[in-house]
């Protein structure tokens, strides 16, 4: 009966074993392209922009070299798939505006293989990130 018990108890504790498959992040796995643009009043200029993620690993990049600022980092999804979380591990320079750097948090809605991000700030603007995953 011990033996019964004990092996309902272990198929139990296995089967409730995560296999790493409901890490968030891994549902956004593959390349992304699309655009990015800075809504505010002086604001008239969006970029191409790239991003591939792997696991919790992003790598990035633009048409222009700082706007936005990205290149590679990790992330987090957080809060019930509705924001993901930006670390930047590049070395930047400091003669551009630093809020142009992928980093932080962002709001994230996703619709199939569509990403939209968003950071908002104090003073009325909005960074917006729409991308779609290759194919």
């Amino acid at each position: 009966m011990k033996l019964i018990i004990r092996s309902a108890f272990f198929f139990l504790l296995l089967s409730s074993c995560s296999k790493n498959n409901d890490n968030p992040a891994n549902s956004l796995s593959g390349r992304y392209s699309g655009t990015f643009k800075r809504f505010n009043i002086n604001s008239d200029i969006t970029a191409q922009v790239s991003l591939n993620f792997n696991k919790n690993n992003w790598t990035g990049s633009s048409q222009y070299q700082t706007y936005p600022a990205l290149h590679s980092g990790t992330f987090q999804v957080k809060d019930n798939n509705e924001t993901i979380s930006f670390t930047n591990k590049a070395g930047w320079t400091a003669d551009f505006d630093w809020t142009y750097i992928l980093d932080g948090n962002f709001i994230l809605h996703k619709n199939n293989d569509s990403l939209v991000f968003t950071k908002s700030y104090g003073n009325g603007a909005v960074d917006v990130y729409k991308l779609a995953k290759e194919k």
